[in-house]
């Protein structure tokens, strides 16, 4: 079963481009990684957020791969970036 991450993302105006910063270098290194389907930021400008994503073939392959992005993750000054801190889904369950 495919396995999806999300990250969404409060950022202060003016740290906008660190966080899309941080998900370009994560996206380039998740296009190395086994069983990267797809991954990417996308920017909700209604509700002034940035969604990052990653779609892997199976948990095992983004479990694997989280070894090598976490500490492109946490890297980043999050904290001082965004308004309020993300919301993180890693480890979702399929209901329907």
């Amino acid at each position: 079963m495919k396995h999806i991450t999300l990250g969404i993302h409060y950022p202060k105006k003016e740290h906008q481009e660190s966080i899309l910063d941080v998900a370009r270098k994560v996206h380039a290194m998740a296009q190395t990684c086994e069983g990267h389907i797809d991954s990417g930021a996308l920017l909700d400008e209604e509700n002034d957020r940035i969604i990052m994503f990653s779609l892997w073939q199976n948990t095992e392959s983004a479990f694997e791969a989280s070894k090598i992005l976490r500490p492109i993750i946490a890297e980043a000054n999050f904290q001082d970036w965004e308004r309020k801190p993300s919301d993180n889904m890693i480890n979702m369950k399929r209901l329907v």
